[in-house]
């Protein structure tokens, strides 16, 4: 597991004045970055990994939380243990796909 990445506070002047480097920096997941304005913190610089990171699991999060989401995956294991399952080829049958469709889609 990489290690997570250090926060670095930096006033909006410095951020502005070194932004390049700071782009570079927090690109390469070495660090992220708490911009300042007049001592109180406004935006965060981070790299792009960092972000998608974040925001899966902000959406693991909420699925968790989420109770009809929840109550949907276990209708789906309740299913999957009573064998109630259809292979794809079952599955574009009944939802009518001809065997020309079914070849492009799974392209």
């Amino acid at each position: 597991m990489a290690a997570r990445p250090m926060p670095k506070t930096i006033s909006s002047t410095d951020a502005s004045n070194r932004f390049g480097s700071v782009m570079d920096e927090a690109a390469r997941g070495e660090s992220f970055f708490i911009v300042t304005r007049m001592g109180q913190p406004r935006v965060v610089v981070l790299g792009v990994e960092q972000y998608r990171e974040i925001m899966e699991e902000l959406e693991t999060t909420m699925e968790l939380n989420d109770e009809e989401y929840m109550a949907a995956i276990a209708e789906a294991r309740e299913d999957i243990r009573l064998g109630r399952t259809l292979t794809l080829e079952e599955l574009d049958r009944e939802l009518g796909f001809t065997e020309e469709e079914s070849g492009k889609l799974s392209r």
